[in-house]
């Protein structure tokens, strides 16, 4: 193994456990204490740098002469938790498969960039068109082969997409879903702040590699070797409370009835009631559990009395939403992390269309990525719970008294559509105007200046010009989808399907 390792690498923590190891290990140090990492079994080296240039010349120059004694080389980032043993395994899958290029799965709680990266427990190993940058175990005459590589570009991005064309056939690549690792730390970190502080463009630099080298950024699991087992999705509520009609409610169901066992819908309206009871989905319809007049309190009231419910229905977890919120995942349950007592996700935002919507979920494509880009309304950040004997809602989107970690995953998301034209920000903002409490100060927080425009011209409607100027262009949009600020989803069109990009944090 050689490593590129900081200050605070968790290597050290690779090197515990009672099994020996089969592996040796080099430390290629970045940082700058001189009695860092000096211990008898392992070898240190210093090179300041990026990752792939700094391994460039480790490889080509420091141990030139030494990789010639080894067949596999892993070449991992200092920020994964692992083992000694589960290491070893990695090497043995390696050897007995004979693969050229190989990584460890990530598991269901690990920072990731590429979905199909995590593990899946139906396989021992899926044999693919890539192996992420992040832990590529090398078989040594096809690491001689990709070295020229290593110094192409200062992040190396776009190298994981480009070393499979230099591998004859689909069974030399795979992710080996037996050995998983957890990448403990945000996608980026010190390689990214290393580039940009040389003054590179990251992105101009990935772009410019994808076209030089015509690459294709399609990944294919081709086939995998079963596992011999598949880990149950523990059973699971959504519950929703509906206070009259809803744009796209129908969607709404249909697509929740993918994720969950039961859908606990909580509304008085007789229209809402019909139209639930009209599908075949598993929906039960309740009474709202307490008769105030303030949105938030109510939905509030219903979680607590959902909790109940939903443990009384053989429910493990219990996730709440809103009418305007679609759950967004790819059916699998992945976020169901052993361990987790509240498992977080981050939401969305829809970006309006310049004109009235008949079905937001269908014809909103388009959202914001939370904290890249400003929000029209409160983030909807949501959270599902295990089913403990204590548990009591702090508000709608978090619980208490439950038992576990609590933490955020970036996948699965929630897709929130509070306003997908201006037409239903009119109608929100009546709606606030006439209920007051807590879903009118919320509103007024983030439409401060609608209403400010509005005030100004006498009229709600006297805002219209200035909602519509907030909806980026064509170009803008195709710009702020490059820069990570928006991103395009068909949630209904394409349900259920593959999410891009899952971290928990304890």
């Amino acid at each position: 193994m050689v490593l590129r390792a900081g200050d605070t690498s968790l290597h050290e923590q690779w090197l515990a456990g009672p099994e020996p190891r089969t592996w040796d290990l080099v430390v290629s140090y970045f940082g700058d204490d001189p009695r860092r990492y000096r211990t008898g079994d392992v070898r240190r080296v210093d090179r300041k740098g990026p990752k792939w240039p700094a391994l460039h010349h480790v490889l080509t120059v420091d141990l030139a002469e030494t990789i010639e004694d080894y067949d596999y080389i892993w070449l991992p980032d200092d920020d994964l938790a692992t083992d000694t043993a589960s290491i070893n395994e990695l090497f043995e899958y390696a050897a007995r498969y004979r693969l050229a290029l190989s990584q460890p799965a990530l598991t269901e709680d690990s920072y990731y960039s590429h979905e199909i990266t995590l593990v899946d427990r139906r396989f021992e190993l899926r044999y693919t068109n890539f192996v992420e940058i992040m832990a590529p175990c090398f078989r040594r005459d096809f690491l001689l082969r990709c070295l020229p590589t290593f110094n192409a570009t200062q992040t190396g991005w776009g190298l994981d997409f480009h070393w499979p064309r230099f591998v004859p056939d689909t069974s030399s690549i795979a992710i080996v879903d037996a050995v998983t690792v957890r990448h403990t730390r945000p996608v980026g970190g010190p390689n990214y702040a290393a580039a940009r502080a040389a003054g590179v463009n990251t992105w101009a630099e990935y772009y410019d590699y994808l076209i030089q080298h015509e690459i294709d950024l399609t990944t294919t699991v081709y086939r995998g070797i079963g596992a011999g087992y598949r880990q149950r999705a523990e059973p699971t509520a959504i519950c929703v409370s509906v206070d009259g009609p809803q744009p796209g409610l129908t969607d709404w169901l249909d697509h929740h009835a993918v994720h969950a066992d039961l859908i606990i819908v909580y509304s008085d309206d007789p229209a809402v009631r019909e139209l639930a009871r009209d599908t075949e989905h598993p929906i039960l319809l309740c009474d709202n559990s307490v008769p105030v007049a303030d949105p938030v309190e109510r939905a509030v009231a219903n979680i607590h009395a959902a909790v109940a419910t939903a443990r009384s229905a053989g429910m493990a977890w219990l996730l709440p939403l809103g009418p305007r919120e679609l759950f967004y995942d790819d059916g699998r349950r992945r976020w169901q992390i052993p361990g987790a007592g509240q498992v977080s996700f981050i939401a969305h935002e829809a970006v309006p269309k310049p004109h009235p919507v008949a079905d937001p979920f269908r014809e909103c494509t388009l959202f914001r990525v939370s904290g890249r880009s400003a929000f029209l309304d409160a983030p909807a950040n949501r959270s599902a719970v295990r089913l403990d004997s204590d548990i009591e809602p702090v508000d709608t989107h978090s619980f208490t008294g439950f038992t576990g970690a609590s933490g955020t995953v970036t996948a699965p998301m929630i897709l929130h559509y509070p306003y997908p034209s201006f037409e239903s920000w009119l109608v929100r903002a009546t709606e606030a105007a006439s209920s007051g409490g807590a879903m009118a100060r919320h509103f007024a927080h983030y439409s401060r200046d609608l209403l400010q425009v509005a005030v100004a011209h006498g009229s709600l409607d006297g805002a219209g010009a200035c909602f519509r100027a907030e909806i980026p262009c064509d170009g803008m949009v195709r710009r702020m989808v490059e820069e990570g600020e928006l991103m395009r989803l068909d949630a209904v069109l394409q349900r259920p399907s593959l999410v891009r990009s899952t971290r928990l944090s304890a």
